[in-house]
C-alpha cells in the first residue's frame, strides 16, 4: 500500500499549482503482457488488465508534468510459472514528464512500489521502476480520448532477490481538463 500514498503524495503536491493552470485528470486501461526475470520465461503472452490514475499539468504548450497510481499486471505460464496459473502485479506511485505535439505525447516517468509474483512466497520488497509511453490526445473542450502503448521496467526484488519484471501495454484512456481551460 505504500505505492497508494505515493500517487496520494505526489497528486497532493501537483493540485494547488495545478487548479489555477491547465489540469487534466486521466484514467487508463487496457491489457498488459510481461516478462518477470525470474520465471525462466521469455516475454509471457498472457494478457491482464491494468490501469492507472493520472493528475497531469501542462507546464508549457508542449511540456507537463505528471504524478498517479500505476497497477500493472500481466499472467505467467511458462518457465516456473506453468501450470501455476500465476499473475504478477505492480502496485506503484508514478511521477514524470509528457512532451506532447499536436495530438501525440510521450510520457516518461520513474515508478515507486512493488510488484509481487502471485500471493505465496516472500513480500515483495519496495523499489524503483521506470515508464515510458506513447500515444494520441484526440478531443475538443474538455474531454479527450487517449490511446496509447507502454512499456514499464519494474523491481520485482524480495529478501533474498533481486529480480524485476518488464510491462508492455495497449491501452486507452480518457482524460478531462479540470482548469486553465481547455486546448
Amino acid at each position: 500500500m505504500r505505492a497508494w500514498r505515493l500517487a496520494v503524495l505526489a497528486v497532493a503536491m501537483l493540485l494547488p499549482a495545478a487548479l489555477g493552470a491547465q489540469t487534466q485528470a486521466e484514467v487508463r486501461g487496457g491489457l498488459t503482457v510481461g516478462s518477470h526475470s525470474a520465471s525462466a520465461a521469455a516475454l509471457d503472452i498472457a494478457p491482464a488488465v491494468s490501469f492507472d490514475v493520472v493528475i497531469k499539468r501542462q507546464v508549457t504548450p508542449s511540456i507537463a508534468v505528471f504524478g498517479g497510481f500505476f497497477r500493472t499486471a500481466f499472467g505467467c505460464e511458462e518457465g516456473f510459472c506453468k501450470d501455476r496459473n500465476l499473475t504478477i502485479v505492480g502496485n506503484h506511485g508514478a511521477l514524470g514528464g509528457e512532451w506532447g505535439m499536436g495530438s501525440a505525447w510521450l510520457r516518461g516517468g520513474v515508478l515507486f512500489g512493488s510488484t509481487r509474483v502471485g500471493t505465496e512466497g516472500e513480500p515483495a520488497e519496495p523499489g524503483v521502476g521506470a515508464h515510458a509511453a506513447a500515444g494520441l490526445n484526440i478531443g475538443i473542450g474538455r474531454l479527450r480520448f487517449l490511446p496509447g502503448v507502454s512499456y514499464r521496467w519494474m523491481s520485482a526484488a524480495t529478501a533474498t532477490s533481486t529480480d524485476h519484471a518488464i510491462a508492455l501495454a495497449l491501452d486507452l484512456g480518457f482524460g478531462i481538463q479540470l482548469g486553465g481551460g481547455a486546448s
